[in-house]
């Protein structure tokens, strides 16, 4: 992938930012932290600054989205688009990691959603996702351990975006790849290890499985 001092400087500028205002929260919350924690507070600092950075980087990440949308398409590495992408990547990505303590199989959809994806209600999320404003998932739908959902594709020096929906009651098995432009519909299943092309839809209650994913059941 393309990097450029535009690139370092953008991430840089930004992480500096971020890490500046959750220092601040720290700072400011200093005697409160004190007066309940006494001599532990230094332990409860530590992990309100992780806390405060998370939650600043999806801050930040929104603010970025909402004055320069990623929008699905493809872009050439010399794209301003694929100059966000890559800032917005680096700061959901370490965002995510100062949240890690702070989260469960419980609060990962929460986690999610703070970065902008769209998540229902009684989501199981044992994967990863990139991209995660692009990506949509229906009430009870589950996401395998060690599957991977992701809005982008890099190619031949090209970033490829696009959204990924799961549908209501869906199931993404274990090791599975579901790549941009995915729509996987309400009740359908994938079985363990699929692989799912760019821009493949797949209907409402039906079963698939295999590399690149066709229709089992």
């Amino acid at each position: 992938m393309k990097t450029t001092y535009l690139d370092f400087l953008l991430c840089g500028l930004v992480i500096a930012l971020i890490s500046a205002g959750a220092v601040g929260l720290v700072w400011g919350g200093y005697p409160w932290s004190k007066a309940v924690f006494a001599d532990y507070h230094v332990v409860a600092d530590f992990f309100l600054a992780l806390l405060a950075y998370g939650l600043l980087s999806a801050l930040v990440v929104r603010l970025i989205l909402r004055l320069r949308p990623i929008l699905p398409g493809e872009y050439n590495g010399d794209s301003p688009v694929f100059t966000v992408w890559k800032l917005v990547t680096i700061v959901y990505r370490l965002g995510q990691g100062a949240l890690l303590p702070f989260t469960t199989v419980f609060t990962r959809p929460v986690v999610e959603a703070l970065f902008g994806a769209r998540v229902g209600a009684n989501v199981a999320i044992g994967g990863t996702i990139d991209d995660p404003y692009q990506v949509s998932i229906g009430d009870g739908a589950v996401v395998g351990h060690n599957s991977l959902i992701s809005g982008n594709v890099l190619y031949g020096g090209r970033l490829t975006i696009g959204r990924v929906s799961i549908g209501a009651g869906a199931t993404v098995g274990v090791n599975s790849v579901v790549l941009p432009g995915v729509e996987i519909g309400e009740n359908a299943v994938l079985m363990g290890g699929s692989h799912v092309m760019p821009g493949t839809r797949v209907p409402a209650g039906e079963t698939w499985r295999g590399n690149p994913a066709r229709k089992w059941l």
